[in-house]
């Protein structure tokens, strides 16, 4: 996890558990579906990779995966969301052992408190991290620094973002990092999502400075 990924994204894992935030994956999840809707990479396709074969979120809404605990090594990006049910997951051996599985080679990013899962999988040693305000002290013991002014950090091949409505800004920070400057401002002019197109959300990245960024964000 030193460096950007090179290989092409063509395949996205959404990994989905009992007790998630829906906001933290549907925040991401409607950018990333974009990027074929809209003709910017017809061949994307992703799926949506569950710990059992029904599941609801936070406030009941109940959600049916396309598979559980599914091969992932056809995928090019893991995206985990956060909600109260990362803190069981944590606890949970299969799991963890399931998401150490992906490998340090591909990309992975979580949004809120789906950064304990990474922490907790092992993915956030020696790296800077960010979650939900709310579980700072969670995640410290696992990162080497807690970002607290940034709601994207990007650590190359590991990228976490702060809490709930960050999602919206991860989805189109990964759609600008993969797919370039001009799929996000397309997808985020179609989202009619302001503080993208005024460039409110900053990212913080590898070698920079806690505080330390441009003002928008960008992967380069």
């Amino acid at each position: 996890m030193r460096g950007d990924t090179v290989r092409p994204i063509k395949k996205i894992a959404f990994f989905i558990f009992p007790g998630l935030t829906l906001l933290d994956l549907v925040g991401a999840y409607d950018s990333l579906r974009r990027v074929a809707l809209m003709g910017i990479d017809p061949a994307l396709t992703h799926r949506f990779i569950g710990t059992q074969s029904e599941i609801s979120d936070e406030t009941g809404i109940v959600l049916r995966p396309d598979a559980v605990y599914d091969d992932l090594s056809t995928f090019d990006l893991l995206y985990l969301p956060g909600g109260v049910g990362t803190r069981r997951l944590m606890g949970d051996d299969w799991c963890l052992d399931y998401l150490r599985r992906w490998g340090v080679e591909r990309p992975i990013a979580s949004v809120c408190t789906g950064a304990l899962l990474l922490g907790k999988a092992g993915y956030l040693r020696d790296k800077r991290a960010t979650t939900h305000r709310n579980a700072y002290d969670l995640l410290a013991p696992y990162c080497r620094e807690v970002v607290r002014d940034r709601r994207i950090v990007d650590e190359g091949n590991v990228i976490t973002a702060g809490g709930v409505s960050s999602a919206l800004d991860l989805g189109l920070y990964l759609v600008e990092r993969f797919w370039g400057d001009k799929a996000r401002e397309r997808i985020a002019q179609q989202m009619e999502y302001r503080p993208a197109l005024e460039g409110a959300a900053r990212a913080s990245r590898p070698g920079s400075r806690t505080g330390a960024g441009r003002p928008r964000a960008r992967p380069r």
